[in-house]
């Protein structure tokens, strides 16, 4: 792990003269940069003891700062893709009790398209409060907030309560987690999702409680990201040691039927709307496309145009056609498109500003020459300072074999489909914890007390 880590910080470095040669380089950028970096580490400070007063104060205040100011950048522009998407998901459901979305690239009325449970959330939200920007960044806070308590708990019951606490403030400041926050965006809520799979994983819950709470996550995770179902099943194998090959197997099993039934009312919905089973998302054949042609990054790209005017079903199984002959027609370059886009998206962080470069209308290049040093170098050193901290002998093997479950989550069944940064989200709270956690043990080989 330790050497991966290392890599993927080699490339960034690689790749950050291309950026400053995209963007430019900003005097302003740095600043932002060191200024957010000295608000971090005093932040992490302060929780290295039982912060005052004055230091949660402050605390908040940067919290505060830093999600405004992504809402003033975002306020008043349209976000492309997904986060747009989903707030005329939810808007539907409001208005007129249909969920559906139009998808003007295949000229299609999309049923099954997005997966449910984040926009029938987002619709209950904006039912009462709307879905205006402001809206929007409380609705994003409270889902960071809620995932930052998580990585908070999950540090306790790893044995460092106050790592878990310095990594739920690193989490709530941290630049890709803000760019997102006023934006309909589900990643954070991924996050949330998986935090509490792990915790799942590592309760004390015996027999049915236990599956029930196990089963039920798995079912909603795959109700929000199908792509990241798999890693229910990861964490449980990695974790076998900890809690035992038969206590894994049984838990697993028990909770498959729980995780059935979370996901039933969906298939029977798609069932009655299109006569067919669709167990997840009508999608799959289109991302394995945008992930797998002559022309593919990895990121979203517009729709080939044979593939307008089909019905939704049809469509899946048509750009999924083609994703496989372009596999078979060129294996070499499906290798070589598949691990650059693995390196890529685990070693760069720039698509907060990506994204508002493609919002409507657009930042101006100043702006994004301001935000890009933040983002990107953010990342490159979480990347590098986790690289370091995986070789210390107080970090617990039951983190080190999580983040390994999510890592096995990407290589086995992430990067085959579209896979850019937003698709790997979901690892940034461990790593996070990874980072903070004590450098020294007690003489009783346990992490330092918690203040």
């Amino acid at each position: 792990m330790r050497a991966a880590l290392a890599l993927l910080f080699l490339y960034a470095l690689a790749s950050l003269p291309g950026f400053g040669a995209r963007w430019g380089w900003s005097a302003g950028g740095m600043l932002l940069f060191v200024g957010w970096a000295g608000a971090a580490a005093a932040g992490v400070r302060a929780l290295t003891r039982r912060p005052g007063p004055a230091s949660l104060i402050g605390m908040a205040l940067v919290i505060v700062a830093l999600r405004f100011g992504s809402a003033l950048v975002a306020a008043g522009r349209i976000s492309p893709g997904d986060p747009h998407a989903y707030v005329e998901l939810a808007r539907n459901l409001v208005l007129h009790g249909d969920f559906g979305v139009y998808e003007s690239y295949l000229n299609l009325y999309c049923r099954a398209f997005y997966p449910p449970l984040y926009p029938l959330l987002l619709a209950g939200w904006g039912a009462v409060l709307g879905f205006s920007t402001w809206s929007l960044l409380v609705f994003g806070t409270l889902i960071d907030g809620a995932a930052a308590m998580l990585i908070a708990l999950l540090g306790a019951r790893l044995g460092s309560g106050a790592a878990g606490c310095r990594a739920a403030w690193l989490y709530l400041v941290w630049p890709s987690v803000v760019f997102s926050a006023p934006l309909a965006a589900k990643e954070g809520f991924c996050a949330l999702l998986v935090l509490a799979l792990a915790l799942a994983w590592l309760s004390e819950r015996r027999g049915w409680r236990g599956a029930i709470v196990l089963g039920g996550i798995a079912g909603l995770l795959a109700l929000t990201q199908p792509g990241q179902a798999p890693l229910a099943a990861l964490m449980g194998l990695v974790l076998w040691r900890r809690i035992g090959f038969a206590a894994v197997l049984r838990r697993g099993l028990m909770a498959v039927p729980v995780a059935v039934l979370v996901m039933l009312p969906w298939w029977l919905r798609n069932a009655l709307v299109f006569g067919t089973f669709v167990p997840l998302t009508s999608a799959g054949g289109l991302s394995l496309w945008v992930g797998n042609n002559a022309h593919a990054t990895g990121n979203w790209m517009e729709y080939p145009p044979e593939l307008r005017d089909l019905p939704e079903i049809t469509v899946g199984k048509r750009a999924g056609a083609l994703a496989v002959e372009w596999i078979g027609r060129d294996p070499l370059g499906f290798a070589r498109l598949t691990l650059t886009k693995f390196v890529r998206a685990c070693a760069v962080s720039v698509f907060g500003v990506v994204r508002l470069e493609a919002m409507s209308p657009t930042i101006g290049g100043s702006l994004a020459a301001l935000l890009w040093p933040l983002s990107y170098l953010s990342h490159a050193g979480l990347l590098a300072l986790a690289a370091w901290r995986a070789c210390g002998r107080a970090v617990p093997g039951t983190l080190l074999l999580l983040i390994a479950a999510c890592v096995l989550q990407l290589a086995l069944f992430g990067i085959w489909f579209e896979f850019g940064e937003r698709h790997r989200d979901f690892v940034t709270p461990f790593l996070l914890l990874l980072l903070c956690w004590p450098l020294a043990q007690t003489a009783v080989g346990k992490a330092a007390p918690t203040p």
